[in-house]
């Protein structure tokens, strides 16, 4: 009987503590901000449907390719800095 409740005892202060740890992490992270910076469409997949785009600023991105993108093309996009690392979204073409 008594180690029924040390493991239901230890299972409610997991569960608290795993609840608890992500909120936690939360409050220490910055909040997105997204920026619109432009890229260039420097290759395309067909086979897989993806196209890999550069900034201006140098970094490289992999999107689901638009029906419209032609490789040499230039968008503009929403540069987000998200829990994961930098990601482009929303991009258009640029003129």
């Amino acid at each position: 009987m008594k180690t029924r409740h040390v493991v239901q005892i230890a299972l409610v202060i997991g569960s608290l503590v795993i609840g608890v740890v992500p909120v936690t992490l939360a409050n220490d992270r910055p909040d997105s901000v997204s920026i619109g910076v432009v890229a260039t469409i420097t290759s395309i997949d067909a086979h897989h449907g993806l196209a890999t785009l550069k900034t201006d600023g140098g970094e490289v991105f992999e999107l689901p390719k638009s029906r419209s993108w032609k490789i040499g093309a230039k968008v503009i996009c929403d540069r987000i800095n998200g829990l994961w690392g930098p990601r482009l979204q929303e991009c258009k073409p640029w003129q």
